[in-house]
């Protein structure tokens, strides 16, 4: 009797998985068998290929990333470029435009002066009028 089993039903089996009577045996020795045999060589050489087909595409990606940024940068530059030369266009002729106005004023002050001097009665009645109409346009605004 030393030599028997004791009689605990399925408790011996538990944490195996199917612990029934033809699934109480340990499937994984077989399942190990099975991949080192001929199943596990062909599978093991396809993760291998398919490893290299990965490693290959990064080191394709990784070679066209820096091309790719090369030629953002480069773009990037252009637009940079084309943004300056509209803005040096645009502040040069607010330049040519503020040296013609300011041509014109001189011009009308020179010519306002001529006139004064020679004709100063009919300056200050008009420098007059322009004042009393000025005021009743401004002054009643209440």
């Amino acid at each position: 009797m030393d030599n028997q089993k004791p009689n605990d039903g399925n408790a011996r089996n538990i944490g195996n998985e199917g612990s029934g009577s033809s699934m109480g045996k340990d499937m994984s020795k077989d399942l190990g068998r099975g991949m080192s045999g001929n199943l596990g060589g062909s599978a093991g050489a396809e993760i291998s290929k398919g490893a290299a087909d990965l490693h290959q595409s990064i080191d394709k990606a990784a070679d066209a990333a820096p091309a790719m940024a090369d030629r953002l940068a480069s773009s990037a530059h252009a637009g940079v470029d084309k943004v300056q030369g509209a803005l040096t266009d645009a502040t040069n002729k607010v330049g040519e435009k503020s040296k013609q106005l300011a041509d014109a004023y001189n011009n009308f002050a020179e010519t306002g002066r001529g006139y004064v001097r020679s004709s100063p009665a009919t300056s200050v009645l008009v420098a007059l009028a322009a004042g009393y109409t000025l005021s009743k346009l401004l002054g009643r605004r209440r």
